[in-house]
């Protein structure tokens, strides 16, 4: 008996261990899939793009002239507006504005007669008829030819660009062929200003960067000789532009001003009509000393138009009216700056109400 009870007891503790083992036997392992994980690149927001406003040539102008018509133009309107002005001020006032004596007389009349009681605004309209008056039946008589190349008309026409030492020529020669390139003119530029070799190789670089003909010689050649060379390619080659640079010289030195009727008489020996234009470049800051290099200018060469540069802040710019009432000569164009966009036409109306302080149209 003892004998199955071991049996039946060992039977149950196998059968148990049976049971332990199916109810405890660990499962297999299942393997979950892989899943590929992408690298995700962060979204940066991109920066707001601003855009600057463009600036107009208005706006240059008006950047330019901003101290003469604060320090000058302005005063006389607040000095009327504010009670009864001293004439002898606005005398004063006038005189640092670089306008003529006979000039600033008249004007004076002209305030004391209709100036009295006025608002400000209204002595600005009162100063810029005044000028507009003196300034504007000259300003008519401009060739356009000097601004627009017109392609229809088949002719040569030849620039003479003058001036004192200093006063933008060069850089106003590169501004004026790259002006008329853009427009579809063919330009040839004759360097014979020969005895300052950096004004000549400042002036290749114009001529490369518009991509316009340059005729130069070797340093100390004759300037008259390089005019006519220059002169002579023009028309036999058909160009429809010929700048013409020379050296600068001051006014007072009669040699020189006599080398300088010298060159224009050679370039006419080449056609009748050449030049067509005589350009005297006049450095705005120079003020009244700027009539004095016209007049000597123009009694040498019979100018017939004024490129007037530098008028950039520094510059009170009422030489510009005192130049043209009296040499009864036009004001072509007026430069504010050093890029080629700061070398504009002369809009009569926009500089002078932009001088005097009122909103041009």
């Amino acid at each position: 008996m003892d004998s199955l009870n071991i049996l039946i007891v060992g039977a149950l503790v196998v059968v148990a261990v049976i049971v332990l083992f199916l109810v405890f036997k660990k499962k297999p392992k299942i393997e979950k899939p892989v899943i590929e994980q992408k690298e995700i690149t962060p979204v940066v927001p991109r920066p707001e793009v601003v855009v600057a406003p463009k600036v107009t040539w208005k706006d240059r102008l008006t950047l330019g002239l901003e101290k003469s018509r604060s320090e000058v133009w302005g005063k006389i309107g607040q000095l009327f507006s504010s009670g009864t002005p001293s004439l002898d001020e606005i005398e004063e006032i006038l005189y640092t504005a670089d306008i003529p004596t006979g000039l600033v007389q008249e004007l004076l009349a002209k305030l004391e007669k209709e100036g009295k009681g006025k608002s400000s605004d209204e002595i600005q309209k009162l100063v810029y008829g005044f000028m507009k008056e003196k300034m504007g039946p000259i300003q008519e008589n401009i060739h356009q030819d000097v601004f627009t190349f017109d392609s229809s008309v088949k002719k040569t026409r030849v620039f003479m660009i003058v001036g004192v030492n200093g006063a933008g020529k060069t850089t106003t020669i590169g501004k004026l062929s790259t002006k008329l390139k853009s427009q579809g003119a063919k330009v040839i530029v004759g360097a014979c200003d020969t005895f300052r070799a950096a004004a000549v190789d400042q002036l290749q670089v114009w001529c490369d960067r518009a991509g316009v003909d340059m005729v130069r010689a070797k340093d100390g050649a004759d300037p008259s000789g390089v005019a006519y060379d220059t002169v002579a390619k023009a028309f036999s080659e058909g160009y429809d532009y010929c700048l013409i640079d020379t050296a600068g010289r001051l006014h007072t030195n009669q040699n020189l001003m006599d080398e300088l009727t010298k060159t224009k008489r050679v370039m006419s020996k080449i056609n009748a009509d050449a030049p067509q234009e005589v350009l005297l470049v006049l450095d705005a800051i120079t003020g009244q000393n700027a009539l004095k290099q016209a007049q000597e200018f123009n009694k040498a060469l019979q100018l017939t138009g004024i490129i007037f540069t530098k008028c950039d802040g520094s510059a009170k710019a009422g030489s510009a009216v005192g130049i043209v009432d009296h040499l009864k000569v036009p004001i072509t164009y007026i430069g504010v700056g050093e890029s080629v966009d700061d070398l504009q036409l002369f809009d009569l109306e926009l500089y002078l109400k932009t001088l005097v302080g009122l909103e041009a149209t």
